[in-house]
Formats: structure tokens, C-alpha cells, sequence
């Protein structure tokens, strides 16, 4: 009962004050660290899971109620979200354990009244699934709303765009880097199969009809846990630095942005300026100090000391120690450090199209309206990086989304500030074993 209590409590903050859903139930777990980890377990896909489902639970909802969602009272129309996604989704739940703790529910925020109501409309629920659940599109089913579908089908054509939506409810497996200074990818391999987690490498990734259709060598050190295999913040080695999680899209575009970086600069190579421009957590930053060796020093910048304070964190489990760190704007233009850099990554805001599997409530935020703004932002931002990068350097400009406008426009953008592209990529998550993501490689001459 504990547990859904936390997670109805969660969910009314959430709706309510309209904030984001990873930082708000961070927050929660951490302060019942004391419960055992099933729990914890329970209350992190059960309060996602909801969000994530969300038109698809209305939609179900609506047909077995007199009232539809949207007209109930607020406390009640998550009590009934949290009982349905557990009926519909959740196969170790019994249905009667989903009936019955919804109800108790209801009678502990004293609304006694309305247990009668709750309990028959997750009953109807149950008759419903049993009876096979028709829904009217592809977006209603997989909870993809409206305009972000719109978005996708313009920018990738129909058919990336149905994958795309379909992978929306996959929850992806994670993607591991490993600290080559500590570790080889087979020692750390061996190492987390003793801990309980099994990995694969690209060669042993089963990924269907995904492929990455390779402009280049794949980055070394990639290793794939099955999804909900890996518990970063209870494994041993993750803690002693000997990993990081980082997608294969961003390592693809680090490891692309040094080989190029080596092939137009190998006879001078004796000291090399970085910036990483929005940095946060950090990523980035470390696989390219990892790459550079002792042949230079990156500054990794972000806006608040919170987001700073991650990277530091991360700087200090990875065992670096070449990398700054600096709370800085990157739409404040700061002319001490015009033509400073020999590399910039410049990994900017945007609206996220390309993690929603991973993010759930993204998707609900999106709007032509939004991305406006955001591409607006970015260009403030890409003008700085401009400004700041030597002649003979290169910008990875990147974007964990999926729009045109904030993709191949901005590259034309730069292209149009004077810089030369070297290459690009996007990755769809859904097509390739990664998240979304967009990255072009820009020479300054």
C-alpha cells in the first residue's frame, strides 16, 4: 500500500504543478532510500509508466467509464491511470491486487464515496483487455501525441516515423562506454557478468532489422546491457569509474569528431584547447579527454552549479584529469575566448525528439511553437561557438532530437557563418540500436 501511495503523490505533484517527472521522482526515491529496491523498482515503472501511457490509458479509461477522464476529479483520474496501467501492462500485478489497492486508494485520500465508482471501472477495464482492445490509430496506442507525430512524419517519412512512434513505449537497454585508462572492454565484460548484468558488444548485438549503416569504425569499447539488467548506482564497477553510460549515438559522434579532428591536424598535435559548451553531465567531455590523453584540456561548461556539480562528480568517478570545470551561459557571448579553442562541442538544448523513450513526459512539452524558440536559442549559441573556435578547428554541433529544423538547418546555418561541413549523421531511434540523435562536424578555415 506504501508503495502506491508514494506513487498517486508523485503523480498529483506532477499533474498539478506541471513540472518534470525524472527530477521529481529522483527526488522521492532518494528520500525512501530506506525501501527495498523491488519497491523502489515498483515505484520508478509505475510512475513512469503512467506518464508514458497516458493517451493510451485515457482512451481505455473512457470506454469503460460513464465519466471521461478528463471530467474527474483529479486525485481519482490517477487512481483509476494507476490501476489500469497496472491491469493492462503490468503482468506480475494481479488484476485483483490492481482492483483492490486502487479502491483503498480512493478511501485513504477520503473519498469513500467513490470506491464503488473506481472499483467498477476497473472492472470493466479487465473485461475490456480480456476482450481485445481496438485502438482508432497508432498514436493513441503508443501515446504519441498528435503534433510530435506530425513532426516525425514530415521530418522522416511515414514509415521512420511509425518506428519511431512505436519505440516509444521499448524502454531501450543501456548503452556502456568503457574507461579504456582502467578497464578493457572483455575485463569489464567478465566483470559485470559476475555482477549479475549481461552485456554484449556490437558484434553481438541482436537488434532485428537495425543496423547502424557505418560511415566509419565504430567507437571501441561499446558494450549493451539488456534492458533493466544494469543498476549504475548499485554496481561496483560503475562506481569505481571503470564505465559511464553514454549512448552509442554520442560516442559515434566524439569518436568521429577525433579521428577527423587527427586526420586534418597530425603534424600538430602537441596541445589541444576544448570546450564543451553545455556539458552536463559530462559525457562528452570525458570520452574526448580519454582521446586526447595528455596532449591538452578541456573546458566543460554548463549553466547552474547543479548541472557543473555532475560533471565534477563524473570527473572524479572516471579518474580524469584534464578537463575544467566553468558555470557559463553559452548564449553569453564572451569575447576572451574568441579563436581559443582548437575543438568545441556545442551539444545544445533542444526538444529532445530523439530520448523519449527514456524521458517519457518529453513528448507532452513538444510543441513548432517550442522548437522555434529553441532553434533560436541554438543559433545564439552556434554563433559563440563560431566565434570562439580557432581557424583550422572543428565544431561538433549536436542534438539529442530528431527535427530537420534543429538538425540539417542549423549545419546550414553554420555553413553559412563561414565553416565548411565535414560530415553528418542522424541516428533514429526505432532504425538504429540508439537514441535519436543528430551530429555534423564543421572545419573552420
Amino acid at each position: 500500500m506504501e508503495t502506491r501511495r508514494i506513487v498517486l503523490e508523485i503523480l498529483l505533484e506532477y499533474e498539478k504543478e506541471g513540472t518534470m517527472l525524472r527530477p521529481l521522482l529522483s527526488s522521492v526515491l532518494t528520500k525512501y532510500a530506506y525501501l527495498e529496491r523491488r519497491d523502489r523498482a515498483f515505484i520508478k515503472t509505475l510512475c513512469e509508466g503512467v506518464v508514458e501511457r497516458q493517451m493510451s490509458l485515457d482512451y481505455v479509461i473512457d470506454q469503460a467509464a460513464s465519466i471521461k477522464t478528463s471530467k474527474m476529479k483529479g486525485t481519482i483520474r490517477q487512481i483509476i491511470r494507476m490501476g489500469a496501467y497496472q491491469i493492462l501492462y503490468m503482468d506480475h500485478v494481479p488484476d485483483s491486487a490492481a482492483v483492490n489497492e486502487a479502491v483503498k486508494l480512493a478511501a485513504w485520500k477520503h473519498m469513500a464515496a467513490l470506491k464503488g465508482f473506481v472499483n467498477g471501472v476497473l472492472r470493466g477495464i479487465i473485461r475490456l483487455r480480456d476482450g481485445g482492445i481496438s485502438y482508432p490509430d497508432m498514436e493513441t496506442e503508443y501515446s504519441c501525441p498528435y503534433p510530435v507525430a506530425a513532426i516525425l512524419r514530415e521530418d522522416l517519412g511515414d514509415q521512420k516515423a511509425e518506428l519511431v512512434i512505436r519505440s516509444l513505449v521499448e524502454h531501450p537497454g543501456l548503452c556502456l562506454r568503457t574507461n579504456a585508462a582502467k578497464i578493457t572492454v572483455l575485463e569489464l565484460a567478465a566483470l559485470l557478468k559476475k555482477e549479475g548484468v549481461e552485456v554484449t558488444d556490437m558484434a553481438g548485438w541482436e537488434s532485428g532489422d537495425r543496423t547502424i549503416q557505418s560511415t566509419g569504425d565504430l567507437p571501441p569499447g561499446v558494450l549493451f546491457a539488456k534492458n533493466g539488467g544494469l543498476n549504475p548506482a548499485g554496481s561496483k564497477s560503475f562506481n569505481e569509474g571503470l564505465y559511464i553510460i553514454q549512448d552509442l549515438s554520442s560516442q559515434y559522434a566524439v569518436w568521429d569528431l577525433w579521428k577527423e579532428y587527427v586526420n586534418i591536424n597530425h603534424s600538430k598535435m602537441d596541445y589541444i584547447n576544448a570546450l564543451d559548451m553545455c556539458a552536463a553531465p559530462g559525457g562528452k567531455s570525458l570520452y574526448l579527454a580519454e582521446l586526447m590523453g595528455d596532449k591538452g584540456r578541456i573546458d566543460a561548461c554548463d549553466i547552474s552549479e547543479e548541472k557543473t556539480e555532475k560533471i565534477r562528480e563524473n570527473i572524479a568517478r572516471m579518474g580524469v584529469s584534464n578537463i575544467d570545470t566553468a558555470i557559463r551561459d553559452a548564449a553569453v557571448y564572451d569575447g576572451s575566448l574568441d579563436e581559443r579553442y582548437d575543438i568545441i562541442i556545442a551539444d545544445l538544448p533542444c526538444s529532445g525528439l530523439g530520448v523519449m523513450g527514456r524521458k517519457v513526459d518529453i513528448k507532452y512539452r513538444v510543441s513548432p511553437e517550442g522548437i522555434d524558440s529553441l532553434c533560436k536559442l541554438q543559433r545564439e549559441m552556434a554563433d559563440n561557438a563560431v566565434r570562439y573556435l580557432k581557424p583550422g578547428g572543428i565544431l561538433l554541433y549536436s542534438v539529442c532530437t530528431l527535427t530537420d529544423r534543429e538538425g540539417m538547418r542549423q549545419r546550414e546555418y553554420l555553413e553559412n557563418k563561414g565553416l565548411h561541413k565535414i560530415s553528418e549523421r542522424k541516428f533514429i531511434q526505432g532504425v538504429d540500436p540508439c537514441d535519436g540523435f543528430y551530429y555534423a562536424l564543421m572545419h573552420k578555415q
